[in-house]
């Protein structure tokens, strides 16, 4: 009886010791796919980060030529008048770009590199001519600059006066009609704009993302600034007082190391951060603008609680990219409302809503209005009077016409500047292959027009390209099944789904999704519980599982935006979350 107890204690604890063997195994190869499928998600968010501080760059040169390109009609050589020129109007024009853009400066500087003209007064008169964004402005180029310290004081972030504070520059070249140089024009950009774009990590606890110049100094801000102040590596900020280097060693880190070197890449064994922490990263080199973009994230937050990771992290990750989502749609739209308040504020726009006297004026005016159109990518610009019809139109077919009717017309002169829901076009325009087409969801901005003296002139219509909001939504992958999208007050789809193809096929659609599929669930002929919850106003998600617009389960996430009256949904297949996870089965046994 001893014997037979003894033995099977024995077997027992073989067996029990080959199962901690198998788990120590599963746990390993775990701990591997976790840290490979976060290398991905770290280079997805770098990717599309840079895509957003990309965009926001280059709006920024944009911004600054088109600028430029209305300066001198407000006196048409009043940069080189030798006598003192009136400078009330063009200062009061760039003082409000200067607010509606939230720039830090604007300011002219003359040929020879005096600073004649600007939104701070204590500037006029100094000499920039040695400096980069001014010698390169007078070659021609429309040139952005890095982010450097201030050599005047400008205001810092807790609204005091600071000098060597953060800074940075676009600037281009001013001419006249005959392409004769008057100067440049620069506007100081505040990096603070800069730093809002980087996108915060929220769903976890020590993820973060940001940007080194080439000298290995961090230029955006630190999610453990307060933690660097504390231990005295940096005084007031992150940006260009940090140094991302290894403490313990004093040399760069992996990532600043191989960003430099101009790669691209990640490590997902683990490396010494700027804190001396063990951290996963990714990298990538910026060589247009000639600064590093590292995404990281703690090694233990990211392998330890498996169990954890499990149940939270497809439902965090579609969270985090569905407020992402919702932060561009908002970005996306008020750079319109701020471009439309722009465009109607300049002398020009004035002018051609009381309409034009001559063909000579009338080929001018329709020069200016294509300028804007294909500098800012519209798909046109009309303006009307006060009255409601169109004086001036990018499309032909539209001068002459009454819209005194339309919401972006009425809205506009109530409010000053609308955006409208996206619509059928009323009038036939280009589509999405090139076709000239009727009922094309279409999107108007407008802005109120006034005169000198504050009275309503009329209004400025910016028709928008709906294909924005599609690259918007479509702008990320997540994985083979995974969508955004967005829908109006109805619950109708305004964007595109990845399934059209399928949809056309099952003759649910005909052309598109936008305006033509409303997301029922085809097999109870009820909305789907995503759209049906963001339509009243909240914000959440499932985790259990839906049929979405195509009767496949779904987990997704939503959320409405009220002053658009726009729903963002997120989704991903069940079946294909649960089979990515099925790959940690030897884990979940154990826990």
């Amino acid at each position: 009886m001893f014997k037979t107890t003894k033995s099977t204690i024995v077997a027992s604890i073989s067996v029990f010791l080959f199962s901690i063997f198998l788990a120590k195994i599963a746990f390993s190869d775990t701990l591997s796919i976790i840290r490979e499928g976060i290398g991905r998600d770290l280079q997805g968010i770098t990717r599309k980060q840079a895509e957003i501080i990309t965009a926001w760059v280059d709006a920024r040169k944009k911004d600054v030529r088109v600028t430029a390109h209305n300066l001198p009609a407000y006196r048409s050589a009043v940069i080189q008048e030798s006598k003192e020129p009136d400078f009330s109007k063009p200062l009061e024009y760039l003082t409000f770009l200067k607010n509606i853009y939230h720039y830090k400066e604007v300011f002219v500087a003359n040929p020879t590199g005096t600073i004649i003209l600007s939104t701070d007064k204590n500037n006029v008169g100094k000499d920039v001519a040695t400096a980069q964004y001014f010698q390169e402005a007078v070659k021609g180029k429309t040139f952005f600059s890095d982010i450097m310290p201030s050599t005047v004081p400008i205001e810092n972030e807790f609204g005091e006066s600071e000098l060597g504070l953060p800074t940075m520059f676009v600037s281009t070249q001013v001419t006249n009609e005959k392409m004769d140089a008057l100067g440049v024009l620069v506007l100081r950009l505040d990096v603070n704009e800069l730093i809002k774009l980087i996108l915060p990590m929220k769903a976890t606890e020590t993820g973060e993302v940001y940007l080194i110049n080439k000298d290995g100094y961090m230029l955006t801000s630190s999610r453990f600034t307060n933690n660097l102040k504390e231990n005295g590596l940096i005084k007031k900020r992150t940006s260009l007082e940090l140094k991302v280097a290894n403490p313990k060693t004093g040399n760069p880190t992996l990532a600043v190391q191989q960003c430099l070197k101009g790669s691209e890449g990640y490590n997902d064994t683990g490396y010494l951060d700027y804190r001396g922490v063990g951290v996963i990263g990714y990298w990538t080199w910026l060589p247009y603008l000639n600064w590093g973009l590292i995404a990281e994230i703690n090694v233990d937050e990211a392998c330890n609680e498996v169990r954890k990771f499990f149940q939270d992290t497809t439902i965090k990750n579609l969270r985090g990219l569905m407020h992402r989502q919702v932060n561009l749609v908002k970005t996306c739209m008020e750079g319109h409302k701020n471009n439309a308040a722009a465009v109607a504020r300049k002398p020009q726009t004035i002018h051609f809503a009381k309409g034009v006297a001559s063909v000579d004026e009338f080929v001018n005016a329709l020069n200016y209005l294509e300028f804007i159109r294909d500098e800012y990518g519209y798909k046109g610009i009309f303006i009307c009077d006060s009255a409601g019809i169109v004086k001036l139109s990018t499309e032909k077919n539209l001068v002459s016409m009454d819209v005194s009717k339309e919401d972006y017309f009425i809205e506009a002169k109530k409010s000053g500047v609308f955006v409208s829901d996206v619509k059928p076009a009323t009038t036939p325009i280009l589509n999405e292959f090139g076709k000239v087409e009727r009922n094309i969801p279409t999107l108007f901005v407008s802005s109120v027009i006034q005169d000198s003296i504050g009275a309503s002139a009329g209004v400025v219509v910016l028709r928008v390209d709906t294909m924005e909001l599609n690259k918007l939504m479509q702008g990320m992958e997540i994985g083979e099944s995974g969508e955004a999208y967005l829908i109006n007050s109805e619950g109708v789809l305004i964007t595109e789904s990845r399934f059209v193809i399928e949809l056309k096929r099952k003759e649910m659609i005909k052309n598109r999704t936008a305006l033509e599929l409303k997301g029922i669930n085809p097999k109870s002929g009820r909305l789907t519980k995503g759209i049906a919850e963001c339509l009243s106003g909240s914000e959440g998600y499932d985790v259990t599982g839906y049929p979405d617009y195509r009767g496949i389960p779904v987990l997704g996430t939503w959320c409405w935006i009220p002053e658009y009256e726009w729903g963002v949904i997120v989704e991903i297949d069940l079946d294909e979350a649960f089979r990515k996870s099925s790959a940690f089965w030897g884990i979940k046994q154990y826990f």
